[in-house]
């Protein structure tokens, strides 16, 4: 089931620097990290982040290209376009330098240089590049030659967006005298991490192979935590609790995302065939391992306990459990064995691209649409998101109105109110780090979908 949130800028703007707590019900998470399955393209060319974190995890390639994105569903904050979004989450502006001039190209004088002050506190063109000039880097070879300058002036003009935005909000936690400390900053990194079902090892890994590192990650989470302080008051005054007429009515009008598909429940044992100068010889011994461990298998030993010992999938500290899956996910292989087994079956040896694979079948559930009772909690959660999402919209815009705001580009300008631009740019990677598998490392990603 799928709860899709249409989102303002705003709203992403503040996800670089805080905003509100998920908007859409929670998925369990990944349970196992297994490539049995694959996709079209190698896992280095995606750029869209997968439509649900939850996927276990697929084997190791190469790592992602592309940062995360906002996910389209409930349990990302209401911000977002869920999910799977689009990825230039890019922040978006231009410097009053001609298009493409990098940072080299600028003398301190220039990068000292005022670009906006904010209620007096000055933003410089130095910040601003810093921000603009990797986004451009990252874009290199992505945009044609002739758009290029464009693209490049409103990716600045959105990353002066969310710098001023930044700025206005510190100015007020500061008014409030709103502070974090160190217990509930690490509260709240230690508690994403045990959600995405990662080591905090695994987890700075993870942010290095997206280009940033930990201690960005930290302030960036800082920040989300004093906004959410700031905008307390805000919701405290203004939140009404929604009624269940009003889920009734958001099911009843968008009963088509509440559908749930024909699913399977597996684990595997993967054997893959060694390198060597014979490929025939290492894949004939690849399969002779496989079937020994079919026997032991049959003969009462554990799966469980051989895939943590011997498979050759992420999955196998799981016990090569690869969590619950749509149909279509696994390569074609393996899902006409596994939708062929009964619960608690075992196969015999598949042969796939991977190698050779023993499956468990857990579970098979048919296609089915979600109840409006096993909905009704996470649809009033959707709807109480919602309205934080719309009560920090016009608070962003009341204290942008009543602050002193001077460009000195006028391409920079802000608008009094909130743009309407829709994606992500004001994003920063350092931000929101999830586990939908397209925006892990190949190593981690979850099983991919055959894309035929």
């Amino acid at each position: 089931m799928k709860i899709i949130v249409n989102i303002s800028m705003v709203l992403i703007v503040l996800l670089s620097t805080v905003v509100l707590a998920a908007a859409k019900p929670k998925k369990p998470a990944a349970k196992s990290k297994a490539p049995v399955a694959e996709s079209n393209k190698p896992a280095a060319e995606s750029n869209k982040p997968a439509a649900e974190p939850n996927k276990p995890a697929a084997e190791p390639n190469k790592p992602a290209t592309e940062p995360n994105k906002p996910a389209t569903e409930p349990n990302k904050p209401a911000a977002e376009p869920n999910k799977p979004t689009a990825e230039p989450n890019k922040p978006t502006a231009e410097p009053n330098a001609p298009a493409g001039e990098p940072n080299s190209a600028k003398d301190a004088n220039q990068l000292g240089a005022v670009a906006v002050t904010v209620n007096g506190t000055v933003i410089t063109e130095g910040q601003i590049e810093a921000i603009l000039n990797p986004r451009m880097e990252q874009m290199a070879g992505r945009i044609p030659e002739n758009v290029t300058s464009q693209y490049r002036q409103e990716i600045r003009k959105r990353i002066v967006e969310q710098l001023v935005i930044e700025e206005l909000l510190a100015q007020k936690e500061k008014q409030n005298n709103i502070t974090v400390s160190e217990t509930e900053l690490t509260e709240r990194i230690n508690k994403q991490v045990a959600e995405q079902n990662l080591t905090l090892d695994e987890f700075k890994s993870l942010l290095k192979a997206y280009g940033t590192n930990f201690s960005d990650y930290q302030r960036n989470i800082r920040k989300r935590l004093m906004f959410e302080k700031l905008v307390e008051a805000e919701f405290a005054q203004k939140l009404a609790k929604p009624t269940d007429e009003q889920a009734r009515a958001y099911y009843d009008e968008n009963i088509q995302q509440f559908g749930e598909p024909e699913k399977i429940h597996a684990k595997h044992i993967l054997i893959k065939p060694e390198d060597s100068n014979d490929p025939n010889q290492a894949k004939a011994q690849a399969k002779a391992k496989a079937q020994k461990l079919l026997q032991q298998i049959k003969a009462g030993a554990s799966f469980e306990e051989l895939a943590k010992q011997y498979s050759a999938c992420p999955s196998a500290k799981e016990g090569g459990d690869l969590g619950m899956q749509p149909k279509g996910t696994f390569v074609p292989e393996f899902e006409k064995a596994a939708y062929a087994l009964k619960p608690e079956q075992i196969s015999d040896i598949i042969q796939t691209s991977f190698g050779y694979h023993i499956i468990k079948l857990i579970e098979h559930t048919d296609a089915n649409t979600v109840s409006f009772d096993q909905a009704k909690e996470q649809i009033l959660q959707l709807l109480t998101d919602k309205q934080k999402e719309q009560i920090v919209m016009d608070y962003i815009q009341k204290i942008k109105a009543d602050s002193d705001i001077k460009f000195v580009n006028e391409a920079d300008k802000l608008e009094l109110g909130l743009s309407g631009t829709k994606s992500g740019p004001m994003r920063r990677q350092t931000e929101n780090v999830q586990t939908s598998d397209e925006n892990k490392p190949a190593s981690e990603k979850a099983v991919e979908p055959n894309k035929d």
